[in-house]
């Protein structure tokens, strides 16, 4: 073995890919945590009930709550590439998570009807939805910054 491979190899022992990788884990787990949160969270305070839309073939629901999930997630994830802290990146996504239930209140005050349209299947009210929750997490996505 030459003296570079030797260097290369005692670079890639357990002990240097342990730490990378338990903080990855971390990571992961609460951003995944927090994502279940924010979907349970999502959940409770709409007026209809996403899961029980959906199981019966209600598409406007599924797209709604996809939305409104990626407007999370965008900023989640831009912050737990920024942060340096898990804790921050904790309370960041708690953040993002209270910014999106709000919108979630602002777009039914803006469209009295948009919970009873989703409820009855109206695609152009879940796009609404949607799109305001990714709005909403794009901008907060822009605004975090280290």
């Amino acid at each position: 073995m030459t003296g570079q491979t030797a260097d290369y190899e005692a670079g890639l022992s357990l002990t240097s890919l342990a730490d990378p990788f338990l903080s990855f884990a971390a990571y992961f787990s609460v951003a995944l945590a927090l994502t279940g949160a924010f979907v349970l969270i999502y959940v409770k305070t709409t007026p209809h009930n996403e899961f029980k839309l959906m199981r019966q073939g209600n598409g406007a629901a599924a797209l709604g709550l996809t939305g409104a999930t990626l407007g999370f997630v965008i900023p989640l994830a831009q912050v737990i590439s920024v942060s340096g802290v898990l804790l921050g990146a904790v309370i960041w996504g708690a953040g993002a998570l209270l910014v999106q239930t709000a919108g979630q209140f602002g777009a039914r005050l803006l469209f009295p009807t948009l919970t009873t349209d989703i409820a009855a299947g109206k695609y152009s009210a879940a796009i609404v939805q949607a799109g305001m929750a990714l709005v909403l997490g794009m901008l907060q996505a822009a605004c975090w910054m280290p």
